[in-house]
């Protein structure tokens, strides 16, 4: 949370909004049995396979449902924040962000992602995207199609 404030900061995006996002963003991480509560959602056929990403749509339910959030906002930060999408708001870029290169992540290239992000968002994002990529590839597991769309969006 506190490198999505300061990233909104800096970036002129609202303090409310980039909170709420943060506190959020994994709140269907917190659910045990998710195919319990897969009912409440809609996975195409990618996320039928990618299981970390269910929990994106779960938050957006939880969000909705449990604390009353109806700002789109909010919601599609909560929505992109594992697979990101095509078009990306500042505030879709934060949460991104700061989920995999928060101070307290082990993630070996947290560090420069971070400085990257602070001296640009659209750079570190671009970093961190590229670093999730990589990560997937790596592990030969199923890229969701809409990385794919925002790393071709973003690298131009």
């Amino acid at each position: 949370t506190a490198l999505a404030l300061e990233l909104a900061r800096k970036n002129g995006v609202s303090l409310e909004k980039t909170r709420l996002a943060a506190l959020l963003h994994d709140a269907g991480k917190e659910i045990k049995r998710h195919k319990k509560y897969l009912k409440y959602v809609k996975l195409d056929r990618y996320e039928k396979k990618i299981r970390p990403v269910w929990h994106n749509k779960l938050g957006v339910v939880i969000a909705q449902k449990y604390f009353n959030v109806k700002d789109k906002t909010v919601l599609n930060a909560i929505q992109r924040h594992s697979t990101a999408a095509k078009t990306m708001s500042a505030l879709d870029k934060i949460i991104y962000v700061a989920d995999i290169a928060e101070r307290n992540r082990k993630f070996k290239d947290a560090v420069s992602i971070r400085k990257a992000a602070l001296r640009n968002l659209n750079e570190g994002f671009i970093l961190a995207l590229a670093k999730k990529i990589e990560y997937v590839l790596v592990k030969k597991k199923t890229i969701h199609p809409k990385s794919i769309e925002a790393w071709n969006n973003y690298v131009k």
